[in-house]
């Protein structure tokens, strides 16, 4: 299988476990979309286009004296995008409120350009959109927009020609009256014989009668635009009442909700899936522990606020506990390891404190003991949950640490107690609580098992930790062991560090029981490339 193949494998089945979380974030989407929707004013939209025609084109503004009242922009050929600005602007909607008998304070027109969007579609053409309370509010603030401005722009501009006309029969009036003038004063020059002088106002009195001319040209072709302004304008298409609402928007806003809610959903799956300590998947408790996992349990998946390992019924641990001694003993992991067919030593022992591992343990010991051998159960955790009421009150493995040692070993045989099949005896942890006797009890399992007579299998459960001599104490007693692992409690770090110190100090791991495993985790639990170990094993026989 390529890597890529078991990438995207694990992305989708880390999807997969969480889709409560997605499920989660989906609903809050929803739910958050719908109190938005619902929460919304009711708006309506609607839209008006109109098209203008020409109008005073601003070369001719020019030509006002510095002292006459240049009328606005309204009346002036201007860029598209200027003129859609006006439109829009708070001074003509001031306008447009009064018309529509609406208050004409400063925060009505603010309100009023807030919801009005006017967009240049072509250099004469523009699209007026606005919203409104109800339908027939929208229709008539787009319409009113529109023909106000209109007329504002019609009215402006035939007040800007009949000023630029009015200026201009005002200069040829002046003009004429200076040619008039000059008549007499060319009698008198010629009178006098003066030709000099009579040429030259001539030439002036040519000049006022053009410039006369002109003025008066310009004027009546002023006066003659005058009824031409307003005939390119009109409103094309005004709006009307078979309308969409703007707010609220349900539909859209749920589905927004919902896509979102989705895109946050997987957001924080694969941010957990990538960042947690925990492990997940079989797959994951196999590459910490460098072992295939050999039996694994269907459980509750762990939630953030919930770490602790819960205990698993009876009948799951002891179903478990047979698969694992099962799959040792079918030789599915080291064919050489079982080759002497001689009793071994066998410890099992979880990365934390849980009180499934004591029972797998049991389970273990109960399956090796029903096929015949005779196998002793060292309860080697001093401090943890009795699994056998029957040996909870006796003597035990912290009271052989007074014990001297020329006779500890036959005082330890008279400590197993009877268990609870045939063939199988256990040691139970002891009634001595003192500090030095918890720390050092576990240090006793090596001489023991070595002074067991011959023929016997030994199941050792124990701490992670042991006092302050680690794992150590108990490694040394076993031939192999086998690693109890909780889905989402127990941390990859941690389990990856217990085997590297089962594996240093001479008791590696054949397999890993796996408790909580998800039932969408369709993973082998076989790590990457591995190879079954070189030296040989002794099993449990």
């Amino acid at each position: 299988m390529e890597p890529g193949t078991v990438v995207w494998r694990e992305t989708a089945q880390s999807l997969l476990r969480q889709k409560w979380l997605i499920l989660g974030c989906i609903l809050l989407g929803l739910v958050g979309a719908s109190v938005f929707a619902f929460s919304q004013t009711e708006r309506w939209t609607a839209s008006s286009q109109l098209v203008i025609g020409p109008a005073v084109p601003p070369a001719l503004v020019g030509k006002l004296t510095s002292s006459a009242d240049k009328t606005g922009p309204l009346g002036m050929d201007l860029p598209a995008e200027t003129q859609a600005r006006v439109m829009a602007s708070p001074t003509l909607l001031r306008s447009v409120a009064k018309s529509l008998g609406l208050p004409t304070t400063d925060q009505t027109v603010q309100d009023l350009a807030a919801v009005t969007r006017v967009k240049a579609v072509t250099d004469n053409a523009y699209l007026v959109t606005t919203d409104g309370p109800t339908s027939s509010e929208a229709v008539r603030r787009a319409n009113a927009i529109a023909v106000i401005y209109l007329k504002t722009r019609n009215d402006e501009a035939k007040s800007l020609l009949t000023t630029l006309a009015g200026q201009a029969q005002d200069r040829s009036k002046t003009a004429n009256q200076q040619s008039k003038s000059l008549v007499s004063q060319i009698d008198e020059a010629v009178q006098r014989g003066d030709a000099q002088t009579a040429a030259a106002l001539r030439g002036q009195r040519v000049d006022l009668a053009t410039e006369a001319r002109q003025a008066a040209d310009e004027a009546a072709a002023m006066l003659k635009a005058l009824t031409a302004v307003g005939t390119g304008s009109e409103l094309v298409t005004p709006a009307t009442t078979d309308t969409a609402t703007a707010s609220p928007m349900v539909a859209r806003d749920i589905l927004v909700g919902a896509i979102l809610g989705l895109v946050l959903g997987f957001g924080l799956a694969l941010l957990r899936s990538h960042l947690t300590p925990y492990i997940l998947t079989r797959d994951q408790a196999a590459r910490a522990a460098s072992s295939p996992v050999i039996a694994a349990s269907e459980g509750n998946r762990r939630r953030l606020w919930h770490r602790a390992a819960p205990e698993l019924p009876q009948y799951e641990i002891t179903a478990l506990g047979a698969e694992a001694s099962g799959a040792l003993a079918r030789r599915e992991l080291n064919p050489r390891a079982f080759a002497g067919g001689g009793p071994g030593a066998m410890l099992v022992v979880s990365a934390s404190p849980t009180p499934n591992s004591a029972g797998i343990a049991l389970a273990m010991a109960e399956a090796n003991a029903r096929d015949g051998r005779e196998t002793l159960l060292v309860l080697a955790d001093v401090e943890g949950t009795p699994v056998l009421e029957h040996v909870t009150g006796h003597e035990g493995l912290t009271d052989l640490v007074h014990e001297p040692a020329a006779t500890r070993a036959i005082r330890a045989r008279k400590l197993f107690r009877p268990g609870t099949v045939a063939d199988l005896y256990v040691l139970p942890p002891g009634l001595n609580h003192e500090e030095t006797a918890e720390a050092v009890g576990p240090s006793l399992v090596p001489g023991i098992v070595a002074d067991l007579p011959p023929g016997y299998s030994v199941v050792i459960h124990g701490p992670a930790a042991v006092g302050r001599h680690g794992i150590t104490p108990l490694a040394a007693a076993v031939d192999a062991s086998v690693l109890v692992v909780q889905v989402g409690h127990d941390k990859e770090m941690d389990v990856a560090r217990l085997t590297g110190a089962l594996h240093f100090a001479g008791a590696p791991v054949l397999g890993v029981v796996l408790i909580g495993a998800s039932a969408h985790d369709e993973t082998l639990g076989i790590p990457l490339n591995f190879t079954s170990a070189d030296s040989a094993t002794p099993p449990i026989r």
